[in-house]
């Protein structure tokens, strides 16, 4: 199957846009966001979809990043019906960079993308996050020791989380190239005869992702399967499916014990330990609007 057509029935199986959509697409000037643009630009009548592109120099490799940024706009004026977001420096510090967690993103990278679809009213936000970055983040979050939702990894969409920005119509960021490896890409942009920039900072191991992507994954693929990304990837989508179970099914228990002043706690030490933590969990967010700060230690603390 080719990659246009693989990725046509992922944004179908998903409806990761309906017709007349307006698409910010992230483009960073690398592979994988520039395959992106031209599948997504290759598709824009199909699916009746309204294109701009946006780039983010974050300020942290100098010229090389504006080369970058000067790339990406020669490559939007190949394509003249897609407008251009522009490039902008943002203060994204070196924190934010040595996290590498592409999957969730450092806050000001997602304010950026955030306000610009806001500001053009496009309710989407495409990246190009594809199945080895799927594997790469389930790694990174089991090595992490993160719960249930950190394993099932990125999915082809979400709601952004309303404190990032205020927006009148929601922005959704979508992940269209989810659904196929890196070696795809490649052969993708070889065939079309597309140029990209490379990041070098991403052949640094010293980054937590870096050192996944260039060191235990090889590893794993050769000792267990060489395709154990799509396996962690697929595992991921079962562990979503389900995470979305229980989380309504906690929500659901949590409607049945909740008092005016709060829980039942006698009602919520009836439930089993994992359920317990589940329904707090919910309660906390509903009550407090979020969950950030909140660890396992402090939920444990409430059941007990």
């Amino acid at each position: 199957m080719n990659l246009r057509r693989k990725v046509t029935e992922f944004v179908e199986k998903y409806r990761l846009v309906s017709p007349g959509d307006g698409v910010l697409v992230a483009v960073s000037g690398g592979p994988d966001s520039v395959a992106l643009l031209h599948l997504l630009y290759d598709l824009r009548e199909e699916l009746d979809l309204r294109l701009e592109v946006a780039h983010l120099q974050h300020g942290i490799r100098g010229a090389e990043a504006q080369k970058d940024a000067r790339f990406v706009a020669e490559l939007r004026k190949g394509w003249v019906a897609v407008s251009s977001q522009g490039s902008r420096s943002g203060p994204d510090q070196i924190r934010g960079r040595k996290r590498q967690c592409r999957g969730v993103g450092t806050s000001g990278t997602v304010s950026f993308f955030c306000r610009g679809g806001s500001e053009r009213k496009l309710a989407k936000i495409a990246t190009a996050h594809n199945q080895d970055d799927q594997a790469e983040t389930v790694l990174m979050w089991l090595l992490r020791g993160s719960g249930l939702k950190g394993l099932g990894g990125m999915a082809p969409s979400h709601q952004l989380d309303a404190t990032y920005i205020e927006s009148p119509i929601g922005v959704v960021v979508i992940r269209p190239l989810l659904g196929v490896c890196r070696a795809e890409i490649e052969e993708y942009l070889h065939e079309k005869h597309l140029t990209f920039r490379l990041d070098r900072s991403n052949q640094d191991p010293s980054f937590l992702r870096n050192w996944i992507r260039l060191k235990l994954l090889p590893q794993l693929k050769e000792k267990i399967d060489r395709h154990l990304p799509a396996r962690l990837a697929q595992q991921a989508e079962l562990i979503r499916e389900e995470e979305q179970f229980l989380a309504e099914f906690a929500r659901a228990e949590l409607d049945r014990i909740q008092t005016p002043e709060g829980i039942d706690r006698g009602a919520l030490l009836k439930y089993n330990k994992a359920l317990q933590r589940r329904i707090l969990r919910v309660w906390i967010e509903a009550t407090r609007g979020h969950l950030r700060g909140l660890d396992f230690q402090h939920v444990e603390a409430l059941s007990i």
